[in-house]
């Protein structure tokens, strides 16, 4: 049985059916670009850059991921030489990673990569056309996580009524 195709019946609706093609988008931007590493790892790395010196358990946050699933992408990515792990001087008992200059240049070629590829992608787009969608994106981006902050923290201080 075909069942018909269903209109998008809000605009958010619209936007949610964009957005799986750009979920879609951003994986195939990821396999070309990630010959070193498989595109998690990617991820991981460049998680590692925004963040470092960090804890796996930084990683695992910034990720939205399983603390296990963050220690075993960095282990993965420490004995592909592509991050170090050091003792964090401050606690003995935790380790910090890095990026090693190896790790960077991995980063930056498949970062380098991405952009050309997307920029063939974008071609007859202008520069303000561009600038406008990667606006909306980072807008996008940042109310969804200041939506899941204000989801994911209790509230403790309650007004008494007066």
């Amino acid at each position: 049985m075909t069942r018909p195709e269903l209109a998008p019946t809000s605009a958010a609706d619209a936007l949610v059916r964009q957005l799986y093609g750009l979920s879609a988008l951003r994986r195939e931007l990821g396999r070309a670009a990630t010959r070193e590493i498989a595109s998690h790892g990617f991820t991981a790395l460049a998680a590692v850059r925004r963040l470092e010196p960090c804890r796996v358990s930084d990683i695992a946050q910034e990720l939205h991921v399983d603390l296990s699933v963050a220690s075993r992408q960095i282990t993965a990515l420490v004995d592909a030489g592509h991050v170090e792990r050091r003792e964090d001087p401050e606690d003995r008992r935790a380790h910090l990673v890095s990026l090693t200059d190896a790790g960077f240049a991995v980063l930056l070629g498949a970062h380098e990569r991405m952009v050309e590829q997307l920029q063939h992608a974008v071609a007859d787009w202008s520069d303000d056309e561009i600038h406008t969608l990667a606006s909306g994106i980072e807008r996008l981006v940042g109310q969804f996580d200041e939506q899941r902050r204000a989801a994911a923290v209790p509230t403790t201080d309650l007004e008494e009524p007066a």
